[in-house]
């Protein structure tokens, strides 16, 4: 008689051992690429130093719509920015695809769920660093524009510079890019729909948005390259050159 394995705790356990793997796989593309992390996360600022004297007015020329077209569009921008945060839109999504990989037995599904994880938790992570202590107020911020520091950077109308809706969705959707490129181009469209809505309800600036999508790009693409440069090296190392194959052959012969 045959007996059953759970194999729910087996899942749960390779899917750790991927999500370290991919992670250090991350941590030696960032090691080895330090002058471009630099380089990004400069370049993110000067944008956004760039655009902030703006944001009033690019602010104001995103709010097109008026009457009943302005209603409708604030519904839609409520449904994308309420439905599109981490742990209602990110979370669910690697989920599913963990679920789907699940169900269909592929570890390779289950691999794309934890690339989507990382992406977007890492980005979120790096991008709370700057939200959480610069402080600065929303637009709908009852108070004059300005970053206000850690004090008030814990409130919930004083933390919109980066926007970490931006920075989580675009962290997934370009982990999903490098590794499944149908998903990833859907999810960036939703990505992009995500960062209008955050505008459109006057909860981000333009250079909110703007530095906290580049931020999710950057750790979405190394976590994706990452993943695939672990993933490869190992089959390098196993796989024997044609020397060696050759040499192999004639002692068999």
């Amino acid at each position: 008689m045959k007996i059953k394995v759970f194999r729910s705790p087996r899942l749960l356990l390779a899917t750790v051992a991927q999500g370290r793997t991919i992670l250090r796989g991350f941590g030696f593309l960032f090691r080895a690429r330090k002058l471009l992390a630099l380089g990004v996360f400069a370049g993110a600022l000067a944008l956004g130093a760039w655009i902030f004297p703006h944001d009033h007015a690019l602010l104001a020329k995103i709010h097109i719509w008026r009457g009943d077209q302005e209603d409708l569009a604030r519904r839609i921008a409520w449904f994308l920015g309420t439905w599109g945060d981490y742990p209602t839109y990110n979370v669910p999504l690697a989920l599913a695809i963990w679920l789907y990989g699940v169900g269909t037995k592929s570890s390779a599904w289950r691999r794309i769920a934890v690339i989507c994880f990382l992406g977007a938790t890492l980005a979120g992570l790096f991008d709370d660093l700057f939200r959480l202590t610069l402080g600065r107020a929303r637009p709908d911020a009852p108070v004059p524009d300005g970053f206000y520091g850690i004090t008030y950077a814990f409130s919930g109308g004083f933390q919109s510079f980066p926007s970490g809706h931006a920075a989580a969705v675009f962290g997934t959707a370009a982990a999903l890019i490098v590794t499944d490129l149908p998903l990833g181009l859907l999810t960036t469209v939703f990505a992009l729909g995500v960062v209008w809505a955050r505008m459109e309800l006057d909860r981000h600036y333009p250079s909110d948005v703007v530095v906290g999508s580049i931020i999710g790009v950057y750790f979405g693409l190394m976590v994706g390259f990452g993943a695939k440069l672990r993933r490869s090296r190992p089959l390098n190392r196993a796989r024997p050159s044609s020397d060696e194959s050759l040499r192999g052959k004639s002692l068999h012969s």
